[in-house]
């Protein structure tokens, strides 16, 4: 019985020990946020749609969808007849042949220019390459977001992997306890009572274990789908956090108004309208092309007045069209551009708003939980305080087991609150880092 009891105590003081670095794994085989963040990037569908389409982006924008470059076009042809002919010709002479040949042949390279086109060609091009702006903060937009999620979920498999290790101390303590406990009732020192009260928290104790264990599976599959692999891979992440400390709101703020995605989203868009209210009003102007072309031609006839011809040469030409008035189209595409760009306007401004909304409302978030976190991690020191007070106690006789085991639950409870605390204002701060647009710098 003496053996259990120092058991006892020296598992205690192992957590005592240890409770200073409790849910801080730092073994470099563990599966890191950093190393979660870098699979996503390689193997998540989103994050590869995203760059995707801003290479398509990219490709627009290029100088060969510009309308800068000239068209070149060839073409060539041939054609044969075999007819029986009657010719008769002006001086009264006829030609009656069966079975003649004519033959013609022809090929042109030609190549055409728009030399001007009332500004068109230039503000589409500029368009374009503001969408390529566009699609890069929109990409940038999604990777933000598949990050933060997983970043979440990690952190969700870092609480449930930190639950796990408080559940198992305490069962060890539960196990060793009950032991205790019924080497106290062999012997005449403990009532039937507390043994089945100690029996009954260590069941306790183990199906908790195994709900938890259930419940880090389900977060792990949950991880993986984010880093775009196959369920029911396990891997052991690190439990330890590292703050970044977030203290100046006004300079965070200006950072947001300079950097978050979707706010720039909503200024290129503003932009982008603008741009094409210019390029509405290219239909008033006039187009002004040059072509040039160089063509050969040949052709053989058996009869007719033209026997033989072979033509070859250069040729150019400049042409000038003006839409005078085309039913008022232009007119109407001008003024719906008006109508969008005022649009544009206010959905900057809406944008604007809702980031300070987001903004204040995510910082407060994170105050509050930080300040939680640290109320929690004091609290978690008054439990362990009050728990080494009851294991000598308890040791002593002068607390009953019941008193004692509340002790051990306060104490694990504190532990998992702490840790949950933790981990929510971590998840806290990186979502207002993100509305900053410093999200990927600090990952």
């Amino acid at each position: 019985m003496n053996l259990k009891i120092n058991i006892l105590i020296s598992i205690i003081l192992s957590i005592t020990i240890s409770f200073t670095g409790t849910s801080q794994t730092t073994d470099t085989t563990t599966f890191s946020l950093s190393k979660a963040v870098a699979i996503a990037m390689n193997q998540n569908q989103e994050i590869l749609m995203a760059r995707n389409n801003l290479r398509i982006a990219e490709n627009n924008a290029g100088i060969l969808n510009s309308g800068y470059l000239p068209q070149l076009t060839g073409s060539a042809g041939g054609n044969y007849s075999n007819n029986n002919t009657s010719v008769t010709y002006a001086s009264g002479d006829k030609v009656t042949q069966d079975g003649a040949v004519s033959t013609s042949y022809n090929g042109s390279l030609g190549i055409n220019y728009r030399l001007f086109d009332g500004m068109n060609r230039y503000y589409n091009h500029k368009i374009l390459k503001a969408d390529y702006t566009y699609a890069e903060l929109q990409s940038r937009a999604v990777i933000e977001n598949v990050l933060i999620l997983l970043s979440r979920s990690y952190y969700d498999v870092a609480r449930l992997t930190s639950k796990i290790e408080n559940i198992r101390r305490t069962l060890a303590i539960s196990n060793t306890r009950y032991g205790y406990i019924k080497d106290k009732y062999d012997y005449g020192q403990s009532t039937e009572l507390d043994l089945l009260n100690s029996e009954v928290d260590r069941n306790n104790d183990s199906v908790n274990l195994i709900n938890t264990q259930r419940e880090l599976r389900i977060a792990q599959n949950n991880m993986n789908v984010l880093l775009g692999q196959q369920p029911n891979i396990n891997f052991p992440v690190d439990t330890l956090v590292v703050f970044n400390h977030v203290t100046q709101l006004d300079s965070l703020y200006n950072e947001a108004i300079s950097n978050n995605a979707s706010y720039l989203m909503s200024l290129q868009n503003k932009e982008i309208s603008v741009l094409s209210l210019k390029q509405s009003k290219s239909g008033y102007l006039p187009t002004l092309d040059l072509n040039g072309s160089y063509a050969m031609s040949t052709t053989d006839n058996d009869v007719g007045y033209l026997l033989h011809s072979n033509n070859k040469g250069f040729s150019t030409g400049l042409s000038l069209s003006w839409n005078i008035f085309d039913s008022g189209k232009t007119r109407t595409r001008e003024l719906n551009a008006q109508i969008s760009n005022e649009n544009a306007d206010f959905l900057a401004e809406q944008s604007r708003i809702e980031l300070n909304r987001q903004f204040n409302n995510a910082y407060t978030n994170y105050h509050d939980l930080f300040f939680i976190m640290q109320v929690e991690k004091r609290n978690m020191n008054t439990n362990q305080l009050n728990f080494d007070r009851s294991v000598e106690q308890f040791r002593l006789g002068q607390i009953s087991s019941l008193d004692f085991r509340n002790a051990q639950l306060e104490l694990q409870n504190a532990i998992d609150r702490y840790n949950t605390a933790k981990y929510n204002a971590k998840v806290a701060e990186l979502e207002l880092l993100k509305l900053a647009g410093l999200f990927l710098e600090v990952m």
